[in-house]
């Protein structure tokens, strides 16, 4: 499903926090630490939580521990993000995209979480009236996860309602505007950002 230029404007302005935090983070700043070159006591060293975790956790922003904004935290990429970025909205909204139905992994994949993060998800769907699931004729042993009727009615109706926010978000804007303010993002950016 190609995506309308409000839809690319707010994926490209999801990804910019991101990118500028990367950005500011990057190799290319002065190091962290005491003595004449840091900038106080280095963030990997006894901190608030503990020997070996700053506030952060160890390390820089995003790197490996328990901080919120190490991997687990709901800031980060790891097993934690999965609870709070998930919803049943965007899990019709992929099934909306695979009408002969598609296996869970693959949802979670598009998705971005784990597998074992969706189960819940999709029970509530089936038990819901919103999906079903059936064998794949490809793979007796697999299970395929598709829109019910009732479930292509929902996902429908979010398109909807996504579509008028987002319309509502950026109705300041001209369309030219709007095609202005997202090729200056493509050039910050760079690339096409997924969603």
């Amino acid at each position: 499903m190609d995506k309308n230029i409000e839809e690319r404007l707010f994926a490209y302005m999801i990804r910019l926090p991101h990118f500028m935090r990367a950005k500011m983070m990057s190799t290319d700043m002065p190091p962290q630490g005491p003595g004449p070159e840091g900038f106080g006591p280095r963030m990997h060293g006894p901190g608030m939580m503990g020997p070996g975790h700053g506030p952060m956790g160890p390390g820089r922003c995003g790197g490996p521990g328990h901080g919120p904004m190490g991997p687990g935290g709901p800031m980060g990429h790891g097993p934690g993000r999965g609870r709070r970025f998930l919803s049943r909205e965007r899990v019709l909204e992929v099934l909306l995209e695979h009408e002969d139905g598609v296996r869970q992994k693959t949802i979670a994949g598009e998705l971005k979480v784990n597998p074992s993060s969706m189960s819940e998800f999709i029970d509530r769907l089936e038990a819901d009236g919103y999906i079903e699931r059936n064998v794949d004729p490809a793979d007796k042993r697999a299970t395929l996860i598709r829109l019910t009727e009732k479930g292509k009615a929902r996902a429908f109706e979010l398109q909807d309602e996504r579509t008028e926010k987002l319309r509502e978000l950026f109705g300041a804007l001209s369309e030219e505007e709007k095609e202005e303010l997202l090729k200056i993002l493509e050039k910050l950016v760079g690339g096409e950002p997924e969603e």
